[in-house]
């Protein structure tokens, strides 16, 4: 009945979803609001964009698979809301400022604030819901230096997202920092190098008058080869990952920090007569607590477009591996731990999977109807690294130490559907189903998980000259 319920509310935000998106044509339509376009940058920019999405959940949660979850309920539906909002100010060809805030609301969610606390951050790190925060709130000096330099409130990210990414799909954002960045372009690509901190995303406390997340100094760059070679890119990296807080057990139970380094590299190519590559190794080294961490993950994808059919399908396979825990007593941490990167678009879009002790195998197919509307459908089959490791949904209820309820968590299919109204609107639409193997049987639930939502963005920027 809870399902039956969710659809009719959902098939209510549907209509209410339509008719803005009608609106929102109109509005692009507008000879008054075409002048405002801008084109070039001015030198003071107001932008805002406000965003509602209506989601159902049916047999899981944020932090559980199956009836009787501990927080929550195994069947919920609940609307996001997010909204930013703020200017950029070029004060001349070198110092331009960016000033934004962000407040983010969940309605009718079963989870609760407390169910997002979290121990190693000693505050809550909630994906839903943030209150009145800044954002991209920095300065920036560009043509000064052979290099420019950013300092503030900003997003980072790289390539597919998959090392550094915004994790923009979460209501708060997933990866926010407050951080120096400089940025060096040269020829055939460019190098930077950053410190910083993560944002906690605590909605009764500013960010700002309290601890931050994690900290971090890295690099990150790209290279472009010649023709000759294709001009595949290459984008070598090494960061780390530091949380200086003695919040973390090892596994003799000690309590210690947590200090990890990562090294590695992008490989990349977008389009070589329709085919397309994307290769992805990370090593992961450091210390957790007492224990040793060693641990590495990869991801390669290829995929190839065939522009001449109609529709313009593309069909994409890819793999991605992330190491586990062999033995969870010798002192020694195996699993991966994803850095910085996205996880919404990478393993699942159900969000079931983090990148830790996995193993996904994943096809997809792209279509292209129009060229404002796309589809894609994704079809994965997950297993665990390592059987005595833990499905990091929920790490300590999803662990057999034993290792006898084996490998394979289960199966998902993903369907989205995106229609964008350029510079104004974006609607999108999605279904994902979830079938259970053997450990997620054994473990959490035999059930069946479906997941359901629809997303409305409405975008607007007016320039000043």
């Amino acid at each position: 009945m809870k399902f039956v319920r969710s659809l009719l509310l959902f098939s209510l935000f549907v209509a209410i979803c339509f008719s803005c998106c009608g609106y929102g044509v109109s509005l692009a339509a507008d000879k008054d609001i075409a002048k405002q376009e801008i084109k070039g940058k001015k030198k003071l920019e107001f932008w805002s964009n406000v965003r509602f999405r209506y989601e159902i959940q049916d047999n899981f949660n944020a932090k559980y698979y199956g009836s009787d979850p501990a927080q929550g309920k195994e069947d919920d539906s609940f609307l996001l809301g997010r909204f930013r909002f703020g200017f950029r100010y070029h004060l001349n060809k070198i110092i331009h400022l960016s000033v934004g805030v962000q407040h983010s609301e969940v309605w009718d969610c079963a989870m609760k604030d407390e169910d997002f606390y979290k121990p190693f951050f000693e505050h809550q790190n909630n994906p839903y819901e943030d209150s009145w925060e800044p954002f991209n709130t920095y300065i920036e000096i560009k043509n000064l230096f052979p290099f420019s330099i950013r300092a503030g409130r900003q997003l980072i990210f790289y390539g597919n997202k998959r090392i550094y990414g915004p994790g923009a799909w979460g209501n708060t954002g997933r990866w926010i920092w407050d951080a120096v960045k400089l940025h060096y372009p040269f020829n055939r690509g460019f190098l930077d190098a950053y410190y910083g901190q993560t944002m906690i995303h605590d909605p009764h406390h500013l960010s700002w008058s309290h601890r931050s997340g994690f900290k971090s100094v890295g690099f990150y760059g790209q290279f472009k080869l010649p023709k000759s070679f294709l001009g595949i890119a290459i984008e070598p990296f090494a960061m780390t990952k530091l949380n200086n807080h003695d919040l973390y057990k090892g596994e003799d139970r000690q309590v210690g920090d947590f200090d990890a380094y990562y090294v590695g590299a992008r490989i990349c190519k977008k389009d070589y007569k329709g085919f397309d590559f994307d290769a992805t190794y990370i090593k992961q080294e450091g210390d957790s607590a007492s224990d040793n961490i060693d641990a590495y993950g990869y991801h390669c994808l290829l995929g190839y477009r065939a522009k001449q059919i109609p529709l313009k399908p593309r069909v994409s396979l890819e793999y991605t591996y992330a190491s586990g825990d062999s033995d969870p007593t010798d002192g020694s941490l195996e699993t991966f731990d994803g850095a910085f990167g996205a996880r919404d678009k990478m393993m699942g879009r159900m969000n079931l999977f983090h990148w830790k002790n996995l193993k996904d195998a994943q096809i997809n197919l792209d279509l292209k109807p129009m060229k404002t509307l796309s589809f894609t459908l994704g079809y994965h089959q997950f297993w665990l690294a390592e059987e005595k490791d833990a499905w990091y949904l929920n790490k300590k209820t999803y662990r057999d130490k034993t290792g006898n309820s084996g490998d394979k968590v289960g199966k998902e299919f993903d369907i989205l559907g995106k229609w964008t109204i350029p510079k104004v609107a974006e609607v999108q639409f999605g279904y994902g189903h979830f079938w259970p193997d053997e450990f997620a049987k054994n473990v959490a639930s035999e059930k069946e998980g479906n997941w359901l939502f629809l997303q409305f963005l409405y975008k607007f920027s007016y320039g000043i000259l």
